[in-house]
């Protein structure tokens, strides 16, 4: 079947429920819902009544870049249930960013257990911990594992076909709508192939999709599918 997906069924629910109750009787947390990212219920963000409330450093005090990580390793692995809602280990996750910001550490963590970049800020996972080891914020986007093509099937010549002559909406900078036409083939660059998750209602489709960057000084991408050519998404690359 394809594309793939990821339901919010009630066994979800309840899982996720359940994860969350635990959690927070561990910590010894006040009851608060959590705030959980569409179909995924996945962290969106910390709820502020338990922020700094959480402190992964075992050993007091304050601790060091190393320890820090440490420390994130192991809250991560005990606490996957609730950051990935399908058991996502260590293994499946890359740390990519981890900076020094004053009073406190950020970590940015990619998931790695896809063949391609997971587009459009899914499979990420990111912590705000301060030097002392208090949880100050967590968000997660990770995807359950779910089979995907490795190859497009759609050709280059469709996307140009759709793209070319085409006519893209933007406001001006007072506000004014203005249209840009794509005239030129030199303006159309298809990319390289990305994993592409889709909200539909009450589910989380996974396509594999091509994103294909349009236009001369303002750009835009869109992504199509790269099975069945069918357009997935519009982003606007430029601010006004």
């Amino acid at each position: 079947m394809y594309p793939p997906y990821i339901e919010n069924t009630p066994e979800r629910q309840q899982a996720v429920k359940e994860a969350w109750k635990k959690f927070l009787a561990e910590w010894r947390l006040p009851e608060v819902n959590p705030d959980l990212m569409p179909v995924l219920n996945t962290p969106r963000s910390l709820p502020m009544e338990i922020a700094g409330r959480i402190n992964i450093n075992t050993k007091g005090g304050k601790f060091d870049e190393i320890e820090a990580k440490e420390a994130l390793k192991r809250f991560i692995e005990k606490f996957s249930a609730i950051l990935s809602g399908d058991s996502l280990t260590l293994s499946n996750l890359s740390l990519v960013s981890f900076t020094n910001e004053g009073n406190f550490f950020r970590a940015l963590y990619w998931q790695a257990n896809y063949p391609f970049q997971i587009a459009e800020g899914y499979g990420e996972l990111r912590f705000v911990i301060s030097k002392t080891g208090q949880l100050l914020q967590w968000s997660s986007t990770l995807l359950p594992e779910v089979n995907l093509p490795t190859q497009a099937e759609v050709k280059s010549q469709t996307l140009y076909d759709k793209l070319l002559n085409r006519e893209f909406t933007y406001a001006s900078f007072a506000g004014r709508p203005q249209t840009y036409k794509v005239s030129d083939r030199q303006e159309i660059k298809i990319g390289e192939l990305v994993v592409y998750p889709k909200v539909e209602g009450n589910r989380l489709e996974i396509h594999l999709a091509l994103p294909v960057v349009v236009g001369k000084g303002m750009t835009w991408t869109v992504y199509f599918d790269a099975i069945n050519g069918a357009e997935l998404g519009l982003k606007q690359n430029f601010a006004t």
